[in-house]
């Protein structure tokens, strides 16, 4: 059972006094609630196999992995325009704040850094220019590596155009943190989301790592609670990018939307998650 679904079930408890077990109606006291808690975050310890592991060639694997992002991320959250000079992805119903996550851990080192940056800039690179009029789409990053180093890079900026966006991102230093504080981050994208968000648009997050959080006990439950706020409280669409053998599958699910088919996609490394939006790049449609 997913480790997300028996968390969410767990928040509704929360908030009742008295829960029916065999029959009968039990308090649940504080230190069962806890003791609930402490079990659906060891889950996320637990070893599982990527689904996306795969036999396949790589270029098969990339565009296999192209298509369902171009699908479920561009063709959800923007709605594809035919034009006479081609296709053209704008905003979908409303406008959209889209927060970036990007993991500045040692793991990663400078080159696969630079090469992060690059698959950020190619992201933002697919959308047209058009989406940054009249600020329909609002871009803002943290990057994270140890507690001291999960740095809002920069915020939800209004007028910022997409070449002024790019030029934020490039400028992105490498922080080589000796740990990786995937929660600490997740918190600061909870706080961004609450005081700078605009009510009414499209919430959309990101997040690229290439491994397991640490210093899971400096704060309660580790990814959980943050992560159900995001998707719950915050009504935002959560993506996630793991790059490399060594991420913790069970702990990128629980962080992602529902269904992970569509939220959740690993990647051998970062030079096929660039070869993966250089074919994004060049898809006209996806029936």
């Amino acid at each position: 059972m997913r480790t997300e679904l028996l968390f969410s079930g767990l928040l509704v408890f929360l908030f009742v006094s008295n829960v029916e077990v065999d029959g009968s109606l039990q308090k649940l006291t504080y230190t069962r609630w806890i003791n609930l808690l402490r079990y659906a975050h060891g889950q996320l310890q637990r070893e599982s196999p990527s689904p996306h592991e795969s036999h396949l060639p790589r270029a098969e694997q990339v565009e296999t992995i192209a298509t369902a992002i171009y699908r479920h991320f561009f063709n959800v959250v923007f709605d594809l325009v035919a034009t006479e000079d081609g296709r053209r992805l704008l905003p979908r119903s409303f406008p959209v704040d889209f927060l970036i996550m990007l993991d500045s851990s040692a793991s990663i080192g400078s080159e696969n850094f630079q090469l992060a940056l690059q698959i950020i800039t190619t992201w933002i690179q697919v959308l047209d220019e058009e989406n940054f009029i009249n600020d329909a789409l609002r871009v803002s990053m943290i990057s994270f590596s140890e507690p001291s180093k999960v740095i809002h890079e920069f915020s939800f900026t209004s007028g910022l155009d997409k070449a002024g966006v790019i030029d934020r991102i490039n400028s992105t230093e490498y922080h080589d943190g000796k740990s990786t504080s995937t929660v600490q981050a997740l918190w600061m994208a909870d706080s961004i989301f609450t005081k700078q968000s605009r009510e009414g648009v499209t919430r959309v997050m990101l997040l690229l790592t290439d491994g397991w959080s640490h210093n899971q006990l400096a704060l309660p439950f580790g990814v959980l609670w943050p992560s159900a706020r995001l998707r719950l409280q915050h009504n935002v669409n959560v993506y996630v990018v793991g790059i490399g053998d060594q991420v913790n599958h069970n702990e990128l699910e629980s962080i992602a939307s529902n269904p992970d088919d569509e939220h959740l996609f690993e990647v051998e490394d970062y030079s096929m998650m660039l070869e993966i939006l250089e074919r994004i790049e060049s898809l006209d449609s996806l029936e």
